[in-house]
């Protein structure tokens, strides 16, 4: 029966006072901060800044202690650390410590945990640090044709890097288009947003990530857009991925190339009772994307030509290929450009109609 007590002992210790989790506000020593902490079975922890900087402070729960956390990775033995000596009634109490320098904790509550995420990703918590973020636009040209480009200046507050652009214009489609653009920087919270608040649901750390939306062609009909991601949200692995993505200037829709390619070529598979649609390329025209290509590993050349599910670009000249492939293998990631001639005997007609025009147009200065 002892082991049984000892275990259920150091799970109980591992919990949090239950007025600990939520949003406070108040002092360390007599530098103003908002903290937060989230009290979670798997583990509590928490976070804080202070207000004169607004940049992000992990607080790690010490092991088997319930009020006791440590700043910054959670493996440093030296960093300060937060000893939480009351936390009720709306007040919390406790020491800071870095060394031999001690400061006094003095919070108050602002708001309670918010549902499942907690309160570590709440606007409660991020509020502050979100006023004051804006958008920086600078004048572009892409194939003679003028853009702005859009930059998002977080001040430093966030390991974030987003940049879009908006297209020249008041039609319809322009609207369309740049509404698709704009996604990241829309909505309140903004969109880009959300890797910082799916981090923060489940541990300290707070995401980070590099975004870039950029015109890689614009013609009289269509832009390609080379779309860059690299970072981490939360979970096993950070994450990256390069694709494009195309539009229908007259439009402003959001086209999808396999439609261009023909059942020779794609693959496609509709769920039933959904709109939605699986299309993969055909063993056979994979290695007519591949041609000679060759990898210098064993593994990518396994990888890249088992690899059923491929992004695919608009050029001038052709059509630009990418895989899409997991984490474990994104070191494998290549493009390949086809050239209209290898393609014809897999396109649509409207496919080819389409390539044949952008083919015929001339190339801005």
């Amino acid at each position: 029966m002892i082991a049984p007590l000892l275990a259920l002992a150091a799970a109980a210790a591992a919990v949090p006072p239950a007025d600990l989790p939520g949003v406070w506000e108040g002092t360390v020593g007599n530098l103003p901060v908002r903290a937060c902490f989230v009290g979670r079975d798997s583990g509590a922890f928490g976070a804080y800044y202070y207000s004169s900087r607004l940049q992000l402070i992990p607080l790690h729960a010490e092991e088997g202690a319930r009020t006791a956390f440590t700043e910054g990775a959670g493996d440093d033995a030296d960093a300060p650390r937060w000893s939480i000596e009351r936390a009720e009634g709306g007040r919390l109490t406790g020491r800071w410590t870095a060394g031999r320098r001690t400061l006094p904790l003095r919070l108050t509550r602002i708001a309670a945990a918010e549902g499942d995420d907690g309160a570590c990703s709440s606007l409660a918590f991020h509020q502050p640090r979100l006023a004051g973020v804006r958008t920086v636009s600078a004048r572009a040209t892409k194939d003679g044709v003028g853009y702005t480009r859009m930059t998002l200046d977080t001040g430093g507050r966030f390991e974030v890097s987003f940049e879009t652009f908006a297209l020249d214009g008041t039609s319809e489609a322009v609207r369309r288009i740049n509404a698709a653009l704009g996604r990241g920087l829309a909505g309140d919270p903004p969109q880009w947003f959300e890797c910082i608040h799916d981090s923060l649901s489940y541990s300290p750390m707070e995401g980070s990530f590099d975004e870039s939306l950029a015109p890689a062609m614009i013609s009289s009909r269509w832009m390609s857009v080379a779309h860059h991601w690299d970072g981490f949200c939360g979970g096993a692995h950070p994450d990256s991925s390069n694709s494009y993505r195309t539009f229908d200037l007259t439009s402003g829709a959001e086209i999808d190339l396999h439609d261009w390619l023909n059942s020779r070529a794609v693959k496609v598979e509709r769920f039933e009772g959904s709109e939605d649609a699986s299309k993969t390329l055909e063993p056979a025209f994979r290695e007519v994307v591949l041609g000679a290509w060759r990898a210098e590993d064993a593994e990518c050349d396994e990888v890249i030509r088992g690899q059923e599910y491929w992004n695919i670009g608009l050029t001038r000249s052709g059509l630009v290929f990418s895989p899409q492939l997991p984490h474990v293998a994104q070191a494998c990631g290549e493009e390949f450009t086809v050239p209209i001639d290898r393609l014809r005997p897999f396109l649509t007609d409207e496919g080819a109609a389409n390539l044949r025009a952008l083919q015929g147009e001339s190339v801005p200065g």
